[in-house]
């Protein structure tokens, strides 16, 4: 794999290593992560569990995350899950020799999971695990990426039992189901957004609305709906590799079919809750849309209230300037002679009415015209008439 004795002395990644000692029992001790991947490939028969997170650090250091270095770990198709952005992924792929049997089994799943302090406050966790098998040497490596603490725990605390262990896909159920505390951690901080606005409707004054606030909740709601249907569909993916993978090795999965029926439902039971976080989470989006649109309504409601009370002062006002602005032209004179006050008319004041009342007319009818005449035409005049030549 190459010289890994720069890169242990920088000591950049740190792991924890887990091992199963016996049926029951596990222990755990501190290493290099490249140095104990490189040296799974030499160890006895085992199961061994990697706890690392990932860094920025650890990809442009590592000798094994690097793209140009043919000998590699991982495979090529997994270092988008360590280096990239993604929402979610599983994959599955083994060896098969001459004879049937299968030599090395890869698998690995990625979660994806924002969590929401407030709306400009966030942080986003992409947790993976990946699981090398060889069933004919007994030699399991199983390593956890950028687990959460509530992962992690629930892992230790449910880790499985012996006749569950030749069975890849514990690990990733496993994970899914810590996950699931992690999904329903971060939904519930959502409707914890989305709770107040529900309830400030009711105070009176009523607090300012906040519309960017608003869409930041409603933006990380849908990154939620998205992130949980992407999990649901891979952990199905998960269940229908299983199901295939049974079907196609019996002979192997039959030594122990107790451990592999009990993943398989528990893989359906996680599946299960995670549609149903979907569900909340759709439904805390409908929420929030509702108090969007109440909120717009009801801003709505303020500007026709304030239009209303111009039209008003305007309507006290319009005699007045009507009069004024009639008694402000030419047509009339005040004039004094001689101590006599004198009021002359033009006699051209016809003019007035004959420019004034067919312009206002006018002005009626062609509104009219756009608000209550279009109901009354036939619908065949108002529909768009299609070309001779067109094909319907």
């Amino acid at each position: 794999m190459g010289d890994l004795d720069d890169y242990v002395d920088e000591k950049v990644d740190t792991a924890t290593v887990v091992e199963a000692s016996d049926e029951n029992t596990w222990t755990s001790r501190q290493s290099n992560l490249w140095l104990e991947l490189e040296n799974y490939q030499r160890q006895p028969p085992s199961i061994v569990l990697l706890y690392a997170n990932y860094t920025e650090k650890s990809v442009k250091h590592s000798p094994v995350l690097k793209d140009e270095n043919p000998d590699v770990f991982f495979p090529p198709d997994f270092i988008p899950v360590i280096k990239a952005d993604l929402n979610g992924t599983f994959f599955c792929d083994y060896n098969i020799d001459d004879e049937g049997q299968v030599t090395k089994h890869l698998s690995w799943t990625c979660f994806k999971i924002k969590h929401v302090v407030k709306p400009g406050d966030y942080v986003w966790i992409q947790t993976a695990v990946f699981v090398q098998w060889h069933p004919q040497e007994n030699r399991q490596l199983v390593f956890f990426l950028n687990l959460p603490d509530i992962v992690a725990e629930y892992l230790a605390a449910n880790r499985p039992a012996p006749s569950q262990r030749d069975n890849p896909y514990i690990w990733h159920t496993l994970v899914a189901q810590g996950v699931v505390k992690e999904y329903d951690k971060s939904i519930w901080s959502l409707r914890d957004l989305v709770r107040p606005i529900e309830k400030a409707r009711n105070l009176s004054p009523p607090p300012a609305i906040n519309f960017p606030n608003l869409h930041d909740i409603a933006r990380h709601i849908f990154h939620a709906n998205e992130t949980l249907e992407v999990a649901i569909h891979t952990l199905q993916s998960l269940i229908d590799e299983q199901e295939r993978f049974r079907a196609e090795h019996a002979a192997l999965t039959d030594k122990t079919r107790r451990g592999w029926i009990h993943t398989a439902q528990r893989a359906h039971y996680v599946a299960k809750q995670l549609h149903s976080l979907l569900t909340r989470s759709k439904s805390l989006s409908e929420r929030l849309r509702n108090e969007i649109n109440l909120a717009f309504n009801l801003v709505s409601q303020k500007d026709s209230a304030m239009m209303r009370t111009v039209a008003i002062v305007s309507m006290v006002y319009l005699p007045g300037t009507f009069i004024s602005g009639l008694f402000g032209t030419n047509f009339f004179n005040l004039s004094s002679n001689d101590g006599v006050q004198l009021w002359i008319m033009s006699g051209n004041f016809w003019l007035y009415w004959v420019i004034t009342l067919p312009l206002t007319m006018a002005t009626v009818l062609v509104w009219a015209s756009w608000h209550f005449f279009p109901r009354y035409l036939p619908r065949r005049w108002l529909r768009p008439q299609k070309d001779a030549g067109s094909v319907a």
